[in-house]
Formats: structure tokens, sequence, C-alpha cells
């Protein structure tokens, strides 16, 4: 094997190959250097490798990833021609079997020792091309790939066909390293052109820059770009006027500064860059914050000195090829940063206000099929958008054809797309949305894009949704006034839109939860339902569930139910089997709660649907329950409405039968006495009965106007240290005689100490006479009645206990209220009017005291247990009787003013029997004509509601006659109210009866009336 390599001409030693070798590499590596025009510096490397290396040199190029051929010389003229020609029809392909193909396939040196026709035919691509390389003479062939920092940049192909020589080993490494300072030439150069491109953005500097040095510098002094030129040791030596308005500073300012040795470039990065530069490599610089101040304090005059720059550093060779200097190119990017820095802000801003406002904005392109979205779309749609597919792919199934059916719609017809649908999201939520897009179209009227945005309505839906689940509820509840029913139809409005369960509980007056309405869809889970809850109550010990809403008065629910609340929740291993059985998900629980007070709870659990409640669910729970609660109050309020009108109905029957009962005597009476003038025996015990009779109609309309005064609250007591067994003594007294009548046994028990509360010594008497009369009325003859008084911590107690007739279970809870009263025989032998227990409970209330029932039932008997506040042990002083007043006898005049005739003329004859002189008129004018006439009228018993003229009235004009004289004015009238009794003494009256009136104490007043002048 020969080597190829001819003498050098011209050089010290023709036949040492070393130094022909580097006279070669010397020669192509100072054309290599001198331009960096890689083109035509590669065609005077192929000039000196013909035929210094062999007959023909072709230099191909890679250029956008493909071969381009940049070169071809061939030692022969004619042949020049014919290489050119084989070029230009059979240019190098990549993938072809051609040498300078696999050459850049491989990245290594492909050798063809000895050429041939077989191997013609192997390397080349056709016919043609083989009889064209035939035609060229190849004998040997070299084709050398160019690689500059691992990556092949061209190919290098060198021919022997003049001569018998054939290349060897010494050949292609000879090849080999032009090849590779050529690549790194190729390389710098594209390098530099890199740079080029960048700076020539903003002037023209870059195309000065190659045409020569000085001219660089010329046109860097112009520049608009800050241009700053170091020497190999770090130092500036030169800097443009962009440069000194960038950064505030002159050249002299950074004398003594290193670009080198500043730490901001090291801390960012920089400096090995910078060094790269200095080592003759072009080199771009990334972005990065400078403040000069930080490393030169005080040099820079600059307002703003902190800049983001960026560079390209330039290495500078000297005529030896070494680097004599870095030429560093800044940008100012600040301004641009800056407006960046906005355009992001404002992103994050649309980003913000699409994710708050629930929306994403998409363009679809047509041609291309692919789907832009706003940077929230994996937020919004849950999956990442890039495709029409991946929009279809998350549609709800059931709306999936009708939203493609639409947006095909909008595309083929231009129509606009408006329809709301739902979406599924990876996490199983189902969400409902509103998309609006609409075509756009190209200059050809095809389509172009599909430009929309899509809302998320999933919160509207759900409250049009709740408003119509409200609506219905409020529709099905105000149907009726069985809450029972009304509930059961509630739970059709709920299960299953917003529940697969549904169950109320309700408090009982006991305290107790009772489940009054349960629904599912399935009959027979209702059934076993119902059976497991009373087998299996709710616990009260649980942290959730109905009990927990009931005791706290607030929602509680799970997104999710889980094992541990239903072992919580169950009472026995059965129980939880039970429950599990029953695929329970998710479930909200909320008290029915009307006003403060929780009257149940409301239970909505979501099952084998497989749907799960959100926190977003829990209001429109709460105000079904508010509204159910209201409902269910109503409807208690109306039954007790009912039971009310029931019972004054009841009432004022009983009040009719009470009154007629004394009513029947005295018109007996009255006919009695005209059919028995004569017989003065009978008039006594006629008038005698009469008495009787009005007196019980007086305690009837006086025990009615007592209860109304004091369960309204407008009594005054007379409180005053009180001794409880005084008390119990005398309403002992005052019902003796029934006690005795019915033939009862009384024991009575009190404490040695002395029992002193704080109270109206005349209240107390009426509790506990009320108490022993309830006692002895329902009690059979000969029953047993025990009164006990003590004192049990700081209250004293009053005990009444009876073995008489009870109370069923039911009337408990009401027997304080007004006009209630135990089932009566027809003989009605226990009478009243059903509003002593009420009166009762008030007096013991206004004193502070509380008063409880107690009965096993009928026939049990009852207990009555009073407790009062106790009081300091104090003296009691012991009460003052009131003498009885003894007529005098002496006779005053009297008028008496009443419209009722018959009570007016009855008066007066009474008044007459007993020697007074009596005046009768039925108006205040008939009054007033009769005081004129008689002047001397001592005594004026005047009604209040008169025909023409108040008894006020009246009572003030009589006062105010000229020379009137003192009179004693008595009110006799039907009104006996408080407020009554105040406006009597305004007008002057010095007395108030209420009718009818003691006829007694209206003789002592007649009495004690001023004598006559």
């Amino acid at each position: 094997m020969v080597s190829v390599l001819p003498a050098a001409p011209g050089s010290a030693s023709a036949d040492d190959p070393a130094a022909r070798r580097l006279a070669l590499l010397a020669a192509a590596g100072e054309l290599l250097a001198s331009s960096i025009d890689y083109a035509q510096t590669l065609q005077d490397v192929a000039r000196i490798a013909v035929p210094a290396m062999g007959d023909l040199c072709v230099v191909d190029i890679v250029e956008d990833a493909r071969l381009h051929r940049t070169a071809t010389v061939h030692v022969q003229p004619h042949k020049q021609a014919l290489l050119e020609r084989l070029v230009r029809l059979h240019p190098t392909v990549e993938g072809s079997p051609t040498p300078a193909a696999r050459a850049l396939a491989t990245g290594r040196t492909d050798w063809l020792e000895t050429v041939t026709p077989e191997v013609v035919a192997a390397h080349t691509i056709d016919d043609e091309h083989a009889r064209l390389i035939l035609e060229v003479g190849m004998r040997s062939h070299l084709a050398v790939p160019m690689v500059a920092r691992g990556t092949t940049v061209g190919v290098i192909s060198l021919g022997i066909t003049e001569s018998d020589r054939r290349y060897g080993p010494d050949d292609i490494a000879l090849a080999e390293e032009l090849a590779r300072r050529a690549a790194l030439a190729i390389d710098n150069a594209r390098l530099y052109r890199q740079a080029q491109q960048e700076l020539a953005k903003r002037s023209q500097i870059e195309a000065e820059l190659r045409l020569s040095e000085q001219r660089f510098r010329a046109m860097m002094e112009q520049s608009p770009l800050s241009t700053q030129r170091i020497a190999a040791d770090g130092r500036t030596i030169g800097v443009n006027r962009a440069w000194e308005a960038l950064w505030g500073a002159r050249l002299e300012d950074v004398a003594d500064y290193n670009v080198l040795l500043d730490p901001q470039l090291e801390a960012a990065g920089i400096t090995p860059l910078l060094r790269r530069a200095f080592a003759g490599e072009a080199v771009h610089l990334p972005e990065i914050p400078y403040d000069p101040d930080r490393t030169l304090p005080n040099r820079s005059q600059s307002e703003r000195p902190l800049r983001w720059v960026r560079a390209f550093a330039y290495p500078v060779r000297g005529d030896d090829g070494a680097v004599q200097e870095v030429v560093l190119v800044h940008e100012d990017v600040t301004e641009a940063r800056h407006a960046q820095a906005l355009l992001r802000a404002s992103e994050e801003r649309l980003h913000r206000a699409l994710s708050i406002g629930r929306m994403n904005v998409w363009d679809q392109d047509l041609e291309t099929d692919t789907v832009t979205c706003s940077a929230n779309a994996t937020e919004f749609w849950g999956i990442q958008i890039g495709a029409r597919e991946d929009f279809l792919g998350v549609v709800h199934p059931d709306d999936r054809a009708t939203v493609d059916a639409a947006s095909r719609g909008s595309i083929e017809h231009g129509e606009p797309l408006d329809l709301e649908y739902r979406i599924c999201s990876p996490d199983g939520r189902l969400r409902w949305v509103h998309s609006l897009g609409h075509l756009e179209r190209m200059a050809d009227g095809a389509p172009a894009h599909l430009l929309g945005v899509t809302l998320d309505v999933t919160e509207r839906r759900r409250a049009e949704d709740a408003l119509r689940v409200l609506a219905d509820a409020g529709e099905t509840l105000g149907a009726s006034l069985d809450y029972e029913s009304t509930l059961d139809e509630l739970a059709r409005v709920v299960v299953p839109r917003l529940a697969d369960w549904y169950a109320i509980d309700l408090l009982t007056p006991e305290g107790e939860l009772e489940r009054v309405s349960v629904c599912h869809p399935d009959p027979e889970r209702v059934a076993m339902a119902r059976r497991l809850h009373e087998r299996y109550p709710t616990r009260r010990d649980i942290p959730h569930g109905s009990w927990h809403a009931v005791t706290t008065g607030e929602p509680n629910w799970a997104e999710s139910i889980n094992e541990l609340q239903l072992q919580r929740a169950a009472h026995n291993q059965e129980h939880f089997d039970l429950l599990s059985g029953l695929q329970l998900k998710s479930y909200i629980c909320v008290p029915l709660q009307v006003g403060v007070k929780v009257i149940g709870a409301m239970t909505l659990v979501l099952a084998e649907s497989g749907r799960h409640y959100r926190e977003t669910d829990i209001g429109l729970a709460m105000e079904l329950a508010r509204r159910a609660a209201a409902a269910v109050e109503n409807a208690r309020l109306h039954r007790q409405l009912q039971l009310a009108d029931r019972r004054k109905d009841e009432f004022l029957a009983m009040l009719a039968h009470e009154l007629r009962n004394p009513l029947a005597p005295i018109s007996t009476a009255a006919q009695l006495l005209r059919m028995s003038a004569g017989d003065p025996r009978r008039v006594i015990d006629a008038s005698a009965i009469i008495s009787r009779q009005v007196g019980h109609m007086t305690e009837l309309v006086d025990d009615l106007l007592d209860v109304s005064r004091v369960t309204r609250g407008l009594v005054e007591l007379e409180r005053r240290p009180v001794d409880l067994k005084s008390v119990l003594a005398s309403a002992i007294e005052q019902v003796r005689g029934l006690i005795e009548s019915r033939g009862h046994v009384l024991g009575t028990w009190s404490g040695a100490a002395a029992s002193i509360v704080e109270g109206d010594r005349a209240r107390l008497t009426q509790v506990v006479a009320n108490l022993l009369n309830n006692a002895a009325k329902y009690t059979p003859p000969g029953g047993t009645i025990e009164l006990r008084v003590d004192e049990v911590g700081d209250c004293v107690r009053i005990v009444v206990r009876d073995n008489g007739v009870g109370i069923d279970r039911g009337l408990l809870p009401h027997v304080f209220e007004l006009f209630t009263q135990a089932h009566r025989t027809p003989d009605r032998s226990q009478g009243g009017l059903g509003i002593g227990l009420a009166l009762v409970r008030s007096i013991v209330q206004l004193h502070g005291g509380e008063i409880r029932v107690e009965s096993a039932g009928a026939g049990q008997g009852s207990t009555f247990t009073v407790l009062l506040p106790r009081a300091p042990a104090v003296q009691v002083l012991p009460d003052t009787a009131v003498p009885e007043m003894a007529a005098s006898g002496r006779t005053r005049t009297v008028l008496i003013v009443d419209d009722n005739a018959d009570a007016a003329h009855v008066l007066a004859d009474v008044l007459r029997v007993q020697g007074h002189r009596v005046f009768v008129a039925a108006t205040g004018a008939a009054a007033l004509d009769i005081a004129a006439q008689e002047p001397a009228i001592d005594v004026f018993i005047l009604d209040i509601g008169l025909p023409d003229m108040t008894g006020y009235t009246l009572a003030l004009q009589l006062r105010g006659r000229e020379g009137a004289r003192p009179a004693l004015f008595v009110a006799l009238t039907g009104y006996g109210q408080a407020q009554d009794r105040a406006q009597s003494a305004v007008a002057g009256f010095d007395v108030h009866l209420v009718k009818p009136a003691d006829v007694q104490q209206l003789l002592q007043l007649l009495d004690a009336a001023p004598a006559p002048a």
C-alpha cells in the first residue's frame, strides 16, 4: 500500500511525509482562519487538496439536515466539467450507497482502497451514476466526515483517477485531520452567522463586522446595542455610547473592573460562558438581572442601574489565530421583561377570572382538529384538552350525541353553538356546563375555527333544581294541615330527586324521637327500614345522626359513609351487618327547627344511586327542613287552636249550664214571691234561695274575672312573710264542708319548723283551697286526701295527694290549661268550669314557684306538688280581722241611675224598706233634672253604661253643679277591672261596686254617708 501524498513544492525535504502533511495542514488552516465565508474557504481547501491529496476533491456540507455540495475540484480541466456534471445529475442523497452518504450516516471514514467496476456498481445510485464514475476513472476513494463537537457538519471526498496510487492509513489520518479543521471552521462560521442573525434584528453592524475589524469598530460606536470590548485578561478596553447610556458609566469608570472576576456574573453562571468565549467559542449569554452598583458602588450615574440584559460574546482572533479580545454585545430587555411581567400578570388575572367565573375559553382549529384552551383547561375539564374527541370524552354519555350534533351543526351550517349539557369529572363529580360558540371562516368561505367559551353552570342548575324542589315542597307542605300525611307527600318530592332514603323524626312531649315518615322507592325496603328502626332506635351517644342534630341544632353530614360511622351507629354486629347491606353512600341530617326551638330531624341518604352529597347541598337540606318544620308547627298550632276552640265551646256550654243552675231556682223563687205575698215564711225562704243562688252566680263570674286578671299578669301580689301552715289551715276551713259532705278522710302533715315564704296570703290560700277542692270533687265518696308541707333544699313543698279518679296519660300535659277538664258523668257531680288549675299555676308562677302533677292513670289517684322559694325565718304577724259595721238607721236621700229598670226599682225598694228616701232615673239627663229639683241628695248610685252618657261624665256634671252639697258617689256596674276602678276614681266616685251588689255592704255605705244638712 503506497501513500499518495506527494512532496510539497519548495519544502525543506520532499522525502519527509510528515513535513508535507504539516505544510498542507498549515496552508489549509491559514485558509480556514482567513475567512468566515466557509463555502469559499472550502473551495480553496479543495484546490490545496488537489493534487496534494488526490486528483479530485468534493466537499459536501450539511445544511437543514441535508448534504449540499460546496466545492468540486479535479486535476484535469476536462474532467472538471465531467465531475461537475456528475455532481449536478447525481447529488449525494442521504441513505444512498454512495461513500459520502455512508460517511455521513456512520460518522466514520469510508475507504475504498481499490475501485473496481463491481465496487462502483455497489456504491452508486443507478447505471447512469456508475457510468459517470467509471468515465471519471475513479481508482481509489476516501469519504471523510467533518465532525465538530460530536456533530457531523459535512463530508470531504478525495479520489485518485490519473495514477495507480492507492490511499493508505497515512492518507486517511491526514484527510481526517483536514476534515476536523474544516469542521471547526464551519462550526465557528455558523456560530458567527447565528450571531449575525441575532444582531441583525437591531442593526446592520454584524455585516460590517464581517467586512473588517476597523469597520466593525466604527459601527460599534454608532450601534444602538451596548457593545463592550474585553481584553483576553478580562479588562474592558472599549465601550460604545450605547453601553455608556445603558450602564450610566464611562470607560474610565471601569478601568479597574475585570469581567472574569465579577461576583454577580459568577453567581448567575455567566463567567464559565465568558471563559468559553475567551477560549475561542462564540457564546450566547442568557438573560440575567445586573446591578453595577453591587460590583462597582457609586460608579453608575443611571437612575435605574439594575437592568435585565442578555448578550452575545464573540471572540476576535489575531493573525496567529489566538483570541485577542471578546466583543460583548448586550441587549437591554428590561422593558421587554416588564412588558412580559405585565402580560403574565394579565394572563394570571384572566386565569383567575376564568377560574372564579368558572369558564374556559377554547379555539378549535378545524383544519388540524386541534383545540387550544385557556390555561385553566385541566382544572375546568378535568383532563388536558387537545382534540375534539377529548371534549366528547368528558361529556355525559346521555348528552354526547346532542353535543356532537350541535357541534357539527355549527361547523357545517354556521349555526351559533348554544347548549347546556353534563360532563363527568375524573373524580366522579357530575357538572352542568353551558357552551357558546361561533364559526370563523377563511377568505374563501371555508370553515376555519370554532371559537367559544364554556361556563360551569352547575351551581345555577343546582339552584334552579333547588328552587323547583322547594316550590314543589312548598306546594305539598301547604296542601294539608295533617302533618303526618304531608310529610309522607314531601317524601315523594325529595325521593329520588335529592335522596334515595328520606326519614323524619319528631320529638314527642316525653322528649323521645318518633319516626313519623320514611321513604324509599322500594316499598319492601321501607317496611324493612321501619322494622329495623323499631328494633334498633337511633342512638343518642354518637356524634352524628338525628339525636346529634336535635341536641346541637346543627346539621351533620358525610360525603362518604365509612365503616367506622356504621359501627358507631350500630347496636350490635347484627345491626351493623344490616346497615352495611343497605349500601349507604352519603347522608345529610338536619334539625327541624322553628326559631330556636328544635322539634325533630330530617335525614337524607344516598345509597344505590351512587351519588354523594357535597357541602353545598346542606343549605338546600336546611331550607327544606325549615319549611317542613314550619309546616309541622303550623299544623300543630292549628290542632291546638282546634282543641282550644273545642274547649271554648265546651266551656261556654258548661258556663251556660252553670248559670242556668242558679237561674232556675231564682226564677222559681220570684214566682213563689208573687204567689205568697201573704205568707211571710215562704217570702223569707224564697228570698234566701235567691240570695244563695245570686251568691253562686257571683262566685262564677268572679272566678272568670280572677283567672283573666291573673293569667294576664294584672294582679299585684301583697307580698309579706307568710307561714304556710296558717295558709293550709285557712284553705282547709274553706273546703271543710265539701270534704265532710263527701265523707272523705283528710290527713295533714307538716314539719315542726315554720315554713315561711314571701307571698300573698290570700292568693296562696286560694291555691291550696283550689287543689283541695279539686281533690274532693274528683275523689269518690269515702276517699282519702293527704295534705303535707315540708322543705326541700331552698324550697317549701306543698303536696296534695288523693286516691280518686286519677288523670289519663294523654290529659296530663294539659291539666293546667284553661278550660281543661276530665271526662264528666251526666250528673256533673264535680261541677266547675275548668279554670281552677290554670288559676293555680298562674298564682304559683307569680310567686316564682312551680307546680307539677303526677298520676299513674285512670283510677290511680293524683298528686299535685307545689314548690315555692323559701324565705328567711322572720316573725309573722297575725291577720287582723275587720270588725263588722252596724247600721245606725239614719235616713238618707238617694238617687239611683240605671237603664236596667228592674235592677233600679228592686234596689230602690230594698233601700226604701230600710227607711231611705229614693229617686230613680234611667238616663243621665233625667238624673240631672231630678238633681236640679232635689238639691238635698246625700248618695248617688250610678251605673256606668247609660244610654245617653257614661256614668263617669254624669258624676263629673253632678259634682260640678252650682251649689252642689257634699254627697257620696257610688259606681254600681258590671265593669270590675282595675282600669275601670281607676277611671271611676278619676271621675270622682268614692266607691266602686261590681254588680250584683252586696245589700248589706251598700247599707253600711249609706250609713257612713255625710249627714243631711
